[in-house]
């Protein structure tokens, strides 16, 4: 299993009765990153708090704790003076009282724009630009440049970030965002004493921030500038690599090169008086360079007429586009069965409770094991205990009721979101390619893109790249994923589709098993209540075993085989569908009963979770 990284705010904790935390991001040396959903304003936001675990492990010295929160009012300070597109924003700044353990503790937090985890290292190449002049001068004018606009105000403000580095330039599309003022200096703020202001990251730290960190100013943020400007024309730097030194190009064959290189140098001078003084000079100097290399000019030949003249040339038009039409057709009646629904069993074919629905026996809890794990994408998993369940004719392809046998295992908390699936896509991206909005792995359909209702688009591909269209619909659920895909997802992140009598019998055993018993006592009207999408997963209703969705009106793809391990090739396998209960007029709940499907199909309101055996 893989071990569960400690963090101080678990899912679904609601900070200031307005942001409901979604997930963990990430963890650096005191602080700790969150996505959240705003509820009032139905958008995704970053949540950053001090790590309560860097907090313990100091407790003895108050003064550092002190610091520390000195430290994290004055970025919230240093970045609410910043207003400009290409430094991220501030929305917030609170404290709440949030349940930690067995005891009540008191955060403070500030609220951020919430960019996916994408920076401007992804627009540099690992090996360099060099020597393709067209590719470089594109890349400074489209990043490089808008970030030097982005630092020249932070400048102006009075504030010197000193910790510039690509990873802290954050990409929101194709906008570069400087982010992380946690070491931030401002004229307008007091300064600080202590052991934290050695600190910034060695490759791209100018030699005066080393011996006096306090005395560095706008020249130095000029000296890490220089750096990521040599790493993307020369190539990728280790974190270690030529620490405060001046750096120059490998190469320089070429008059524009040249000019670049005599620009990188001046920038990473050790001497602070001989770098350049500002931004304003620094970017004259790219200007300059760049002004000589004009776009260039396309020539095309004259069009020729190749539709026949005279009565014949309407004709032709309505041949060509009869035929344009015909492939369209067959395009979408063949690859995009958008809009078709999967058809679910009839009250005929469905065992109702009158009937008796099966008897869930759930087995002991297993004291060695966890009741939650953390999986490699960023997924909580719940342990299920296993047990026995009782399964109705018809429900595994036969004509008896059985009952089978359920092991214990671990099943993701929540559907797999948005943004978990683009991140997938952008790490296969040699696996797959896109053809005419459908997603594709060889012959194997994984995803169609597109609206997946009017005016709800989450997933778009531009640039090479997968993206989300809006930040805000990073935590819904990804749909009109097919089998494929969802198979290919869980395999990539060591997991698995659950079967049918696993779904099952995390589904019964989640509620109340005395409610499905033969004496069937009807479910609360709420429970019917049908998700409104587009909704983060983490406010689908939550059972009593922590799984958020699974008796939801939302369907999810499922493994049509109990032992499906038999199953060693893909092609020998089977999917369905499985999806919520459902209502009859006399409140008798009806058991949910799988539809088999090919998978290679996709549908607007199905979905896809995954499951871990336990080994």
């Amino acid at each position: 299993m893989s071990k569960e990284i400690s963090h101080s705010l678990s899912a679904g904790t609601i900070l200031g009765d307005k942001w409901i935390i979604l997930e963990f991001i990430a963890k650096g040396g005191m602080g700790e990153i969150y996505r959240a959903h705003q509820m009032n304003l139905k958008r995704d936001v970053a949540i950053k708090i001090i790590s309560t675990e860097w907090l313990n492990d100091i407790r003895e010295d108050q003064e550092e704790i002190g610091n520390a929160l000195q430290r994290f009012r004055q970025e919230v300070q240093t970045m609410v003076q910043i207003h400009h597109p290409n430094v991220i924003q501030i929305y917030d700044y609170e404290s709440a009282q949030v349940a930690m353990g067995d005891e009540m503790k008191t955060i403070e937090y500030m609220v951020l724009e919430y960019i996916p985890d994408r920076t401007i290292r992804d627009t540099m190449p690992e090996e360099g630009f060099y020597p393709d002049e067209e590719g470089a001068t594109g890349w400074i004018k489209k990043y490089f440049l808008p970030v030097l606009d982005g630092v020249q105000v932070i400048h102006k403000s009075g504030i010197f970030h000193r910790d510039i580095k690509p990873e802290n330039i954050l990409m929101e599309e194709d906008t570069p965002k400087i982010a992380d003022f946690g070491l931030a200096k401002s004229y307008r703020l007091a300064s600080m004493t202590s052991s934290m202001e050695i600190k910034g990251t060695p490759a791209y730290m100018a030699n005066e921030q080393f011996v006096d960190f306090k005395r560095s100013d706008q020249r130095s943020d000029i000296y890490s500038l220089g750096k990521i400007l040599f790493e993307a024309i020369d190539g990728k730097i280790t974190l270690n690599a030529i620490p405060f030194k001046m750096v120059r190009l490998k190469r320089t064959e070429t008059a524009f090169f040249q000019k670049l290189d005599n620009i990188i140098q001046q920038a990473t001078s050790e001497t602070v008086n001989e770098r350049f003084q500002s931004i304003e000079e620094f970017k004259k100097a790219l200007l300059d360079v760049l002004k000589p290399l004009r776009p260039l000019v396309s020539y095309s030949k004259p069009k020729q007429q190749w539709l026949p003249k005279g009565s014949n040339r309407k004709t032709w038009i309505a041949a060509f586009v009869s035929a344009i039409l015909a492939l369209m057709f067959s395009f979408f009646a063949y690859y995009y069965p958008r809009g078709s629904k999967p058809v679910l069993p009839s009250k005929e074919t469905v065992i109702a409770a009158k009937r008796g629905l099966p008897l869930v026996t759930v087995g002991p809890v297993p004291a060695s094991l966890s009741p939650k794990v953390e999986a490699p994408d960023g997924s909580t998993l719940r342990l299920i205990p296993g047990g026995t369940l009782r399964l109705p004719s018809g429900f595994n392809n036969g004509t008896k009721e059985e009952t089978v046998t359920i092991k214990p295992f671990y099943m993701d908390q929540t559907q797999i979101t948005n943004d978990q699936y683009v991140r997938f896509l952008n790490q296969v991206l040699s696996m797959v390619h896109v053809e005419k909005g459908v997603v594709k792995s060889g012959d194997n359909i994984w995803l169609y893109l597109g609206d997946v209702m009017e005016g709800y688009e989450p997933i778009v591909f531009s640039g090479g790249r997968f993206r989300l269209k809006y930040s805000g619909h990073s935590a819904c659920p990804v749909l009109r994923v097919t089998a494929y895909g969802a198979a290919a997802y869980l395999h990539f992140y060591h997991r698995r589709l659950p079967t049918k009598a696993e779904w099952l019998f995390a589904a019964l055993e989640g509620k109340n098993p005395a409610a499905f018993s033969r004496e069937v006592s009807p479910l609360p009207e709420s429970f019917f209540e049908p998700i409104k999408l587009p909704l983060p997963v983490i406010l689908f209703k939550q059972n009593a075993f922590g799984i958020r969705g699974i008796n939801e009106n939302l369907g999810e793809w499922v493994l049509d085989s109990i032992g499906w391990h038999k199953f060693s090739k893909e092609k020998d396998r089977k999917y369905a569908i499985m999806s919520g209960f459902e209502k009859e007029e006399t409140l008798i709940h009806q058991l949910p009963m799988p539809v088999i499907r090919q998978p290679w199909e996709a549908f607007e309101e199905i979905g896809f979770r995954g499951v871990k055996d336990i080994t």
